[in-house]
């Protein structure tokens, strides 16, 4: 099973331990993953030129990094989506490859996916702060956007009071419920 994962996050901290701890589950239950760390690509704003609409097979005219990413998820059968928060809201480069996800889409009949098939997804989002609400909130957009091109959310793990390095793999609990995410994203 293919499984692609979007980290949004530009250091190898929480969101990173919590991303791997994932992928170690869903590796151990059979699947292939592959990683993208979004903040060392090249990733261009959407431009909104609606090329990529014309037609079901149309694709994205920007060559760029975000090509190889939108090429791995066409072919996924899970798609793994995490970041930390950044003033209450995704980080910029998650930010930047969801707003290319447009690419998935045709205007050919109306406006409608043009990915085939459904998909099993999951959230990671990890903050500092240890009030529960934001990260909640930035996970309910998350699974939004992954409903949106017909991936069902299957795990989602929003973890707040999370600030310095390390703090994640310091709490097994929830290294664990990461990995038990990946495996139900298999299984």
């Amino acid at each position: 099973m293919p499984i692609v994962a979007l980290c949004g996050s530009p250091r190898r901290g929480n969101t990173d331990a919590l991303l791997k701890a994932l992928t170690e589950g869903a590796t151990e239950a059979g699947a292939a993953v592959t990683r993208f760390d979004l903040p060392k690509l090249n990733i261009k704003p959407c431009l909104a030129c609606r090329a990529c609409l014309k037609t079901p097979e149309s694709r994205c005219i920007q060559r760029d990094d975000m090509i190889q990413v939108l090429d791995a998820l066409r072919g996924a059968e899970a798609w793994v989506l995490a970041t930390p928060v950044y003033f209450w809201n995704i980080s910029a480069s998650l930010k930047l490859a969801i707003d290319r996800f447009f690419s998935f889409f045709t205007d050919q009949g109306g406006w409608q996916l043009a990915l085939p098939g459904e998909r099993r997804g999951a959230v990671i989002v990890v903050q500092a702060d240890p009030d529960q609400d934001t990260p909640d909130k930035v996970a309910q957009y998350l699974e939004s956007v992954l409903d949106y091109h017909h991936v069902k959310p299957v795990g989602r793990l929003a973890a707040p009071g999370l600030g310095d390095m390390g703090d994640a793999a310091g709490k097994p609990e929830l290294m664990e419920e990461a990995r038990e995410m990946g495996r139900r994203l298999v299984t």
